[in-house]
Parts: C-alpha cells; sequence; structure tokens
C-alpha cells in the first residue's frame, strides 16, 4: 500500500523509509518551520489517497464479512459485492501508489535545488540556516518512510489473503467453498486491526508535517 514503483515500501518491502512527521521542525532558534509549499502539496495528496483507502478497507472486509457470516441461498450478489469492493480497493492503492511517486519526485527536485544552493550562498549565517532546514526536512520526511513501510509489512499479507478469496470462490462458490475458504477470511479479519493501525499511523504523522504549513 503506498507502493511507488520498485522503491515505493521498499525497507525490505519498500522504501517509503522512515517518515515520523511528529518530529518538528526547527529553523534558527525554537521557531517552528513549515515544509516547502511543493512538499507540503505532495504530502497532502499522499493523505488524502490513505484517508481514502482506509474507508474502502472497512468496506471491503465489511461485505466479506457479511458474506462468510450470513451467507443467503444466491451466494452471488454477495460474492459480487465483495469483488466490487476488492476491486475499487486495489485502485485506490494503485492511485496512492502513484501519488507517492509524484511526492517522490518533487522532495528529489527539493533536496537538489537546496544543494545547488547550498554551494553558491555565500553568507555563512544563511547557509547554516539553509543547511538547518534541508536536514530537518529529511528527517521528517525519512520518519514518514519508516511508517509507511511498517504498513506495507502489515498491508501486503493482508491484500494477498484478500485476492485468494476472490480467487477461490470465482471457481467455487458454494457453501462448501466458504468453509474451505474460512480460515483464510479469519486470517483477513484478523490482520485488519493492525493494518488500519499502521495506516492510522501514517495518516497522523502526515497530518503532523502537513499542519505547519
Amino acid at each position: 500500500m503506498f507502493e511507488s514503483g520498485e522503491k515505493a515500501f521498499q525497507n525490505g518491502t519498500t522504501g517509503l523509509a522512515a517518515w515520523v512527521v511528529g518530529a518538528m521542525l526547527f529553523v534558527g532558534c525554537s521557531t517552528p518551520a513549515s515544509l516547502p509549499p511543493k512538499i507540503a502539496t505532495g504530502l497532502d495528496g499522499l493523505r488524502t489517497e490513505g484517508v481514502t483507502v482506509r474507508g474502502q478497507i472497512q468496506k471491503t472486509t465489511g461485505t466479506l464479512k457479511e458474506l462468510m457470516a450470513n451467507p443467503q441461498t444466491d451466494l452471488n450478489p454477495q460474492f459480487q459485492s465483495f469483488s466490487h469492493e476488492l476491486g475499487v480497493l486495489e485502485d485506490r492503492v494503485g492511485q496512492a501508489q502513484q501519488q507517492r511517486t509524484v511526492t517522490e519526485s518533487v522532495v528529489r527536485d527539493q533536496f537538489m535545488a537546496w544543494d545547488k544552493s547550498l554551494k553558491q550562498l555565500k553568507n555563512e549565517e544563511s547557509r547554516q540556516l539553509a543547511a538547518i532546514r534541508r536536514s530537518t526536512t529529511e528527517d521528517t520526511y525519512s520518519d514518514i518512510q519508516q511508517k509507511i513501510a511498517e504498513l506495507r509489512k502489515e498491508s501486503t499479507p493482508f491484500l494477498t489473503d484478500l485476492r485468494d478469496i476472490r480467487q477461490y470462490l470465482t471457481e467455487d462458490l458454494s457453501k462448501e467453498g466458504l468453509e474451505t475458504i474460512n480460515p483464510t477470511a479469519q486470517q483477513v479479519f484478523d490482520q485488519e486491526p493492525s493494518v488500519i493501525k499502521r495506516l492510522d499511523d501514517v495518516i497522523d504523522a502526515l497530518n503532523n508535517a502537513i499542519k505547519r504549513n
């Protein structure tokens, strides 16, 4: 979730490598520093996608719980509802991945601009303040990446199990089929709180970073 190509979420699984946005940015004394506008915009877009994914996870597992707990005589409508919501979830995760790719590009460009400016600044004090601002922004971004890496670790098996359920029931949509896939479904229900918790951690971190602007 929030994957951005090979590098996204990859800290073993993805490289959104360490973003605790709760850290305050300080430039100079104790004045809280806002993020550069383009980075803040990118993170806000990622936060929006995260909130949407959170809601869609709950919709998807809700339809699965209904199918497993209260199967109707005709299972097809319930199964189609689950399949639809899972498809929407996959689309939303894909959009979050795209947003993360955009954000990575913006952050990379900002750091390159900072590095260029640091070499060109003649005033020592301004150069030191610029270096501090770059460093604190990098720390913030790295902290958020770590939280997304943790989310990725939780969400990958969760999504795999959901897809396995859809695949199996496509070929065996029956009461016996539900019994067969029940252990996987129970695993999804057990995993959901941890996935939501990790996603909330990411959203909170993004909120903390963005609200400084």
